[in-house]
């Protein structure tokens, strides 16, 4: 019994946002960042990094004619951040 509780608890303590998650908050940041913005791929996971179980996520929107790459860290809450944007054909 007590081996079945501390085998919960350990599952608990390593939660994680799933991949589609930290996806679909990283869109929703990326689309609050300019307006009358829309996705015109889908996000992708480039990394996670393992110490903080952080992923870095890719997604791509366009306004207009003006297409952007946003990065950013999503944590295990699925809490975006931030990092980086990107004009593409420039």
């Amino acid at each position: 019994m007590g081996c079945c509780v501390l085998l919960l608890w350990a599952c608990a303590a390593h939660a994680e946002c799933r991949d589609r998650d930290a996806m679909a908050a990283s869109d929703d940041l990326a689309l609050k960042l300019l307006r009358n913005a829309e996705i015109f791929y889908p996000a992708k996971v480039l990394k996670v990094h393992h110490p903080t179980r952080r992923k870095e996520i890719a997604s791509y929107i366009k306004v207009k004619n003006k297409r952007y790459s946003i990065f950013t860290l999503v944590d295990e809450e699925c809490n975006a951040v931030f990092r980086k944007r990107t004009r593409q054909n420039d």
